[in-house]
């Protein structure tokens, strides 16, 4: 059980405070998904449900293709955005990828005070947005987004169809096909401004995307501008005294990766201290930085 997440203060109003993470963030209530979660019986998660809707009562569309109650416009509305920047509660990103089993980043508001995120969440996707994407992904339909970019930074149109959502530092990312590019592509969530759950089958799947089906091996090195002792501690601390590390990425996560770890592929501009690992194979990893 994970009411104790929420903190403090009635048990049904920790109830309600989960189930509209859930249905903000999935975009569906369910009894399946109860039970999984939190390990309820059938009429038990239907009680909830109930509770839910007679709280909620026009948070709530029921769809009988899915078998769920959908998060309707106004759920959306009674929960702006801007406040779920504060992280400050249960209906926070971060708190619901705890829910659900995701790792996350301890805030002020979290109950462990001895683990910590040394940053903040600075680009928190709507709540909506994620949700229609989860959406689009399950169903394997088409979306149609409006999106800004910094290559083309006034809102425009695209139809895309989504296969994975991924987490990169701190940020919300989505790999899918672009019908108006023919190729597959990373959206930003937090650069989407709406988006609509279209009726048509994704034209494209994972299986088709090359980038997302590649692996490819990563060798991480200590750079080789650093002092012997320097070189020993980056050995110690991330190679469990080796010479080097390999890790197998996909190709389309290899650029977020490297970024992530702080490891320099040019090594004659990339100096320590700022990098104090290197790629060691870029020739094998050059071709997948950053593909599509």
């Amino acid at each position: 059980m994970v009411l104790h997440m929420i903190g403090r203060g009635d048990i049904q109003q920790q109830r309600l405070t989960l189930l509209a993470s859930i249905l903000l963030w999935e975009g569906r209530l369910n009894n399946a998904r109860l039970r999984e979660l939190f390990d309820l019986s059938s009429v038990r998660a239907s009680e909830w449900i109930r509770e839910f809707r007679e709280k909620h009562p026009d948070w709530t569309e029921w769809n009988s293709k899915t078998r769920s109650y959908h998060a309707s416009l106004e759920a959306y509305r009674a929960v702006p955005n801007a406040d779920l920047r504060k992280q400050s509660d249960a209906i926070s990103l971060s708190q619901y990828l705890a829910l659900v089993g995701v790792p996350h980043a301890i805030t002020e508001s979290s109950p462990s005070r001895t683990i910590w995120a040394a940053f903040p969440e600075l680009s928190v996707p709507s709540p909506r947005i994620f949700a229609l994407m989860s959406e689009a992904i399950r169903a394997r339909r088409a979306l149609q987004i409006t999106y800004r970019s910094m290559r083309e930074p006034t809102p425009h149109q695209r139809v895309i169809s989504p296969h994975s959502l991924i987490r990169a530092g701190r940020r919300w990312h989505a790999r899918a096909f672009c019908s108006t590019n023919q190729d597959f592509r990373d959206y930003a969530l937090g650069r989407i401004e709406s988006a609509i759950l279209l009726d048509t089958p994704s034209e494209r799947v994972d299986e088709d995307d090359a980038a997302w089906m590649a692996k490819v091996r990563v060798r991480l090195v200590a750079h080789p501008d650093l002092t012997p002792d320097q070189e020993s501690l980056i050995r110690f601390e991330y190679f469990n005294n080796t010479a080097a590390r390999v890790d197998t990425c996909r190709g389309a996560l290899i650029g977020y990766f490297i970024q992530d770890v702080r490891a320099a592929i040019d090594t004659k501009s990339q100096q320590p201290p700022d990098y104090q690992l290197a790629v060691a194979n870029i020739e094998e990893v050059r071709p997948w930085l950053f593909p599509g």
